[in-house]
């Protein structure tokens, strides 16, 4: 499977590592290393999934998910990888695009299967040209 994927996270080391492992499943992987860069990213390029910390410095998570809500900003599904949340997806992170919630400290391969299962339900719900 292939797809471009936003990694926006302040742990260059957990980034890092998340990155690799994806790149051997073939997606292309680009780190943002907080909210204000991950931004200026999704404002000038395409993904197809942001995995998401929410405990940054400058622009967290959830002011991220707020401005880009705001702003209406075009934003692909969205994962939270955090360890300062619970794995329950809430309504109000719903309305933000949020489409689950992986708490850290997470498996690697744990965290390709949610990616997996999420940009096959994307392609699925995408109308066929």
């Amino acid at each position: 499977m292939t797809g471009r994927i936003l990694l926006i996270d302040d742990d260059p080391i957990l980034a890092g590592l998340l990155q690799l492992t994806l790149q051997l499943e073939g997606y292309e992987v680009i780190i943002a290393p907080n909210g204000a860069e991950g931004l200026a990213r999704i404002t000038a390029e395409r993904f197809d999934i942001i995995l998401l910390d929410l405990v940054m410095p400058n622009v967290d998570g959830m002011k991220f998910l707020r401005i880009v809500a705001e702003r209406g900003l075009y934003h692909p599904p969205v994962i939270i990888v955090s360890s300062a949340i619970e794995e329950k997806l809430t309504p109000a992170f719903s309305d933000l695009g949020v489409v689950d919630i992986a708490r850290k400290p997470v498996e690697p391969a744990a965290l390709v299967r949610r990616v997996k299962r999420v940009l096959g339900a994307a392609q699925t719900a995408e109308p066929k040209a």
